[in-house]
């Protein structure tokens, strides 16, 4: 059988030594039809002479000014060929049948319209990063099975939707429902893209053996405040633009009883929550809480109107509300606990 043409999408934002492994993962994959596309998101490093001088088969494409993991990511979609487009982040390392095997998994299913990848911790070789991404009751997703054992699979199965950080998406199933939302900018917004392939009816598996190494928050840093103000506003786009009407009611309650563990988690010195203070005052955390929800509610009508703007849903409110429970983590999970 002729291999199909996979289009490989990495965006970079300096961090050459880190990309320069990434690259050669991928140069040394099995399925060797490939199309490289490597999004330079306005680096200041001279990202283009590395690439050009020891990745000259790989397509560059510069922007002039950082479009965030959603702009960039679209761009290169966007000039991709390949029946298949395959998504990984700079800071990851594939395996060398990482795209042999998601292939194989969209192969065996003619619904299938996204494939996780089994994201081992670059920095903990033995645990897992991530076998696709759950989600709770008020939009805030998580890496599903993170901190557990990697899953021993011998065939695809099902997930609620693949982590934008390594995946492969079937082009059709991109043209019928859009790219990344550019308003999410960074953080939620492969959830977004997760929940409207589900809403259109396409399926979501991972693939066994499509192993990737990942080093977690390599860009923006893991306590990050401009995470938590990316993360905080955008959850709650993710509900607005995908959740069934009567679970949105429910959205200020669940977050409500977030922040209540999270306070419980903070005075009891959990580093997931505790991370956050060691480089930023109180008021400062609070002033981006505060231009988070700010922006979400001035952001709204937007949402709602591209929730039925982007996607022609074949699930129902009452199909997608069961599959969101399947796949629901508790709020003690989606805080790292």
């Amino acid at each position: 059988m002729v291999e199909p043409l996979v289009s490989v999408v990495v965006v970079t934002l300096n961090n050459i030594s880190l990309l320069r492994d990434c690259l050669a993962s991928l140069m040394a994959q099995s399925h060797k039809n490939l199309e490289l596309i490597l999004v330079d998101n306005g680096s200041t490093e001279d990202v283009e002479k590395f690439a050009r001088t020891e990745f000259p088969s790989v397509i560059y494409i510069r922007l002039p000014q950082n479009a965030g993991f959603a702009g960039g990511n679209n761009v290169g979609i966007a000039s991709a060929k390949g029946e298949y487009v395959a998504l990984i982040n700079n800071d990851a390392v594939a395996s060398k049948d990482w795209i042999k095997t998601m292939v194989d998994a969209v192969l065996s299913d003619k619904r299938v319209g996204q494939v996780a990848s089994v994201i081992i911790d670059g920095n903990a070789p033995d645990i897992l990063d991530s076998c696709g991404l759950g989600i709770a009751l008020d939009g805030m997703s998580r890496q599903a099975q993170k901190g557990e054992l990697p899953p021993k699979l011998s065939a695809p199965e099902e997930v609620l939707m693949a982590s934008g950080c390594a995946c492969l998406f079937r082009s059709a199933a991109l043209k019928e429902v859009g790219l990344f939302d550019p308003d999410f900018f960074a953080y939620c917004e492969d959830a977004d893209l997760g929940l409207r392939l589900r809403r259109a009816g396409w399926v979501a598996v991972v693939a066994p053996g499509a192993l990737v190494s990942h080093h977690y928050s390599m860009t923006m840093g893991r306590y990050s405040l401009k995470k938590v103000y990316f993360v905080e506003r955008n959850h709650y786009w993710v509900a607005v633009k995908n959740f069934p009407f009567f679970l949105l009611f429910l959205v200020p309650f669940v977050s409500a009883w977030r922040f209540l563990l999270q306070a419980s988690m903070l005075f009891s010195g959990k580093k997931g929550v505790a991370g956050f203070f060691e480089n930023a005052t109180v008021a400062e955390i609070a002033k981006v809480y505060l231009s988070a929800y700010v922006d979400m509610v001035v952001g709204l009508p937007s949402m709602f109107k591209k929730r039925f703007q982007t996607t022609r849903a074949k699930k129902g409110g009452l199909e997608m509300m069961r599959l969101l429970l399947k796949h629901r983590l508790p709020m003690r999970k989606i805080l790292g606990g």
